[in-house]
């Protein structure tokens, strides 16, 4: 997985942000050989709001509204076409939102492939995959480490998409030494690609 490389944005990408918006944070994602985007995150001081500026070839294709500031995603390659597909991981006090999207080329929409419980897998033990321990995603040749059946209590509100009734356990990697144990039995797990862990779970 990779997060958007810290970059400078260009006076001429600034120039179309809302001057009373603060940028507090830019990056590019080449998402394949052909495409660079570029993603703007600013704050609105006075209404609290975030706004996130996508530019594609120095234009404005998308504006997301949120308003927490834990909105991390990372771009990884899940399934056989050339685009990377995206993770994002919206944190809040008694909500969690966590998905892979597939980004439209064209107008840089991201579609939401299904949504997902993160947790991190060490030495056979699980943690709770929350976004700032959250460090590499486990993958072989595209297909995701992946528990179907799970017993994880619904502690948070989690948003799951519209027709989907399962929740899958996607595992991921951290070496940091402080990580929150995961006391629920969560069942086995296999290497799945998307195709088949929709099908389980639609």
């Amino acid at each position: 997985m990779i997060e958007p490389q810290k970059v400078e944005i260009s006076e001429k990408l600034k120039s179309k942000i809302p001057k009373n918006l603060k940028i507090l944070k830019s990056g590019k994602v080449n998402l394949n050989n052909d495409l660079i985007i570029f993603i703007c995150l600013t704050l609105d001081e006075k209404t609290g709001e975030y706004n996130e500026y996508w530019f594609s070839n120095e234009e404005i294709k998308l504006i997301n509204k949120f308003y927490s500031e834990s909105n991390k995603k990372w771009f990884v390659n899940i399934d056989d076409d050339p685009e990377l597909e995206m993770l994002k991981i919206n944190e809040e006090d008694t909500y969690t939102d966590c998905a892979f999207y597939d980004i439209n080329v064209k107008d840089l929409k991201a579609n939401i492939i299904f949504n997902i419980q993160p947790v991190i897998l060490r030495d056979d033990k699980k943690y709770w995959g929350y976004s700032a321990d959250i460090e590499d995603i486990i993958l072989k040749d595209k297909k995701l480490l992946t528990t179907i059946e799970n017993n994880i209590p619904d502690y948070e509100e989690k948003k799951m998409n519209l027709n989907q009734k399962k929740l899958p356990i996607i595992y991921f990697k951290s070496d940091k030494k402080e990580l929150d144990i995961l006391e629920e039995k969560t069942g086995t797990y296999e290497f799945m690609n998307t195709l088949e862990i929709k099908q389980k779970i639609y």
